[in-house]
């Protein structure tokens, strides 16, 4: 139990070393604020992409039979999650707006940016480690996907109208142009042809982006830590706290224990906790932002959520390795 317990403790840590290390670089101003928006705004256009496209490249098709039915799986609740919560936050939040972020804040989770941290972490050194890497990276695609799609709709059906322009109605068209245009899809569909038909990279091509892709996460978190405000806090405070749980506790649970129900176990289960039970993820605020959305109470969850998960993350972890589940 011991050896899980610590297990867990260097699952969590460097995440939350790397987002208090951004807290005290702009608390000390060791750099400027403007190097925090564009790090940002360098993570989702270019870093994360990349970190993406890196994963979908060297993903083993030879092997991912096993995790083929893992990406069916993930879609499906994640799209039963999001209408499941949609409904109910319809039905108790009477700001449209907030209804959109809140919700978005429930089923998206960090996992793109986090999800390698942390099978790294657990399977470090490992023989598992290969394996667990390979289905992350073949799922993933398929979850980003879903994140994405799912979160232009919800906050497209859930975008406030302007006084006196009625009801508004649905563009198919433009959720699927905002949609197709978003960086991450854009990293995805380039990376499928290399993983479903084994295509190498140039060597050259390969290193470059690799390089580019190695910064992604200590950014990302850096960012995040510097972007964080308890002033911020103050407003929302109940909807992005109840919302938080939802993420980070009941989000995983109904996850974890419907592929538990389903037949999976180790690598998959670990995925799945993984992809249900990281905190929201940073572009959820980028997309409410320009979507009309709540993005204050975006932001608030985006906060809460990430700080919650340092508990959860770790008791997962703890009780998953303890009941050998993972």
């Amino acid at each position: 139990m011991l050896d899980n317990l610590i297990l867990s403790l260097n699952t969590v840590t460097p995440v939350l070393v790397l987002t208090l290390l951004g807290m005290l670089m702009k608390k000390i101003k060791l750099l400027p604020d403007s190097f925090y928006s564009g790090a940002d705004k360098f993570v989702f256009d270019l870093a994360l992409p990349a970190l993406i496209f890196v994963q979908i490249v060297s993903a083993d098709m030879s092997g991912g039979g096993n995790f083929m039915r893992l990406p069916l799986f993930t879609s499906i609740m994640l799209v039963c999650t999001c209408t499941l919560f949609s409904v109910i936050t319809h039905l108790t939040v009477k700001n449209p707006a907030r209804v959109g972020a809140s919700v978005q804040g429930m089923f998206r989770s960090n996992s793109s940016i986090l999800g390698v941290v942390f099978i790294t972490n657990i399977y470090a050194g490992t023989a598992e480690s290969p394996a667990a890497l390979a289905g992350y990276a073949i799922t993933m695609p398929f979850v980003i996907l879903m994140y994405n799609v799912l979160s232009v709709i919800v906050l497209t059906i859930f975008m406030p109208t302007e006084e006196g322009e009625g009801k508004r109605k649905i563009n198919i068209g433009k959720i699927l142009l905002n949609t197709i245009k978003n960086p991450l899809i854009i990293a995805v569909l380039l990376g499928l042809p290399f993983m479903l038909f084994g295509w190498k990279l140039p060597a050259i091509v390969d290193r470059s982006v690799g390089y580019l892709a190695d910064s992604a996460t200590a950014l990302a978190l850096i960012s995040l830590g510097a972007g964080f405000s308890f002033e911020t806090l103050k407003g929302n405070i109940t909807l992005a706290t109840v919302t938080s749980v939802v993420k980070t506790v009941i989000h995983p649970i109904l996850g974890v224990a419907a592929a538990y129900l389903l037949g999976f176990r180790g690598n998959e289960l670990l995925i799945t906790f993984i992809v249900f039970g990281t905190p929201s993820a940073v572009s959820s605020y980028i997309m409410a932002k320009n979507m009309k959305s709540d993005y204050e109470l975006a932001g608030q969850i985006l906060l809460l959520s990430t700080l919650f998960c340092i508990f959860t993350i770790f008791l997962g972890v703890f009780l998953m390795k303890t009941v050998g589940w993972i």
